[in-house]
């Protein structure tokens, strides 16, 4: 009887797993983006992409809303959320941080695809992206003048998203303007 209890053991292992498996599944990793809401700005000092010889310190992107955009030339997702970028660039001010990427390919990337950014920020080691607690690229933030987290969202920006996510909440803080 022993025995026969013990050939079962190697099923319940198997169904444990797939269950485990089937939950984690379930997990939609934008469910944490909402975890850090509320947070502010880090104090933090990047080179400048563009203009390797200026440091630009992330408070002096404050005195409006503002949305940051973390993105790599490597990522196929930042490429494929690029012409959303160049439009939002026509409304809102728009910052870039460059993730973990190659300065040289990430300004002949923006020279080839063109820049939406107003400045971009080099995040060669990811220190920054890591106080702001970014996990993957792309990502998108929106900012408050006063650099409170407003929103985010990790994963391609399209016009739905923008439109059912960020543009409340930056007409909010923003007096009533919806871009």
């Amino acid at each position: 009887m022993r025995r026969r209890l013990l050939l079962f053991i190697p099923l319940i292992l198997v169904l444990g797993f797939a269950f485990l498996l089937w939950r984690g599944l379930q997990h939609n990793p934008n469910d944490q983006d909402n975890a850090i809401i509320g947070r502010p700005l880090p104090d933090a000092t990047a080179t400048d992409l563009l203009e390797p010889t200026r440091q630009v310190a992330l408070r002096s992107l404050r005195g409006k809303p503002f949305v940051l955009n973390v993105w790599a030339s490597w990522c196929p997702n930042c490429r494929a959320e690029h012409p959303f970028l160049m439009r939002l660039a026509q409304k809102v001010d728009l910052h870039g941080l460059a993730y973990r990427d190659r300065p040289d390919a990430a300004r002949d990337w923006l020279a080839r695809s063109g820049n939406p950014f107003k400045s971009v920020l080099n995040d060669q080691q990811g220190s920054i992206a890591l106080e702001l607690g970014v996990y993957g690229t792309p990502e998108t933030l929106l900012f408050s003048g006063d650099g409170v987290l407003l929103a985010r969202y990790t994963g391609e920006m399209t016009d739905e998203i923008w439109a059912k996510t960020f543009a409340p909440r930056l007409a909010t803080t923003a007096g009533g303007k919806t871009p």
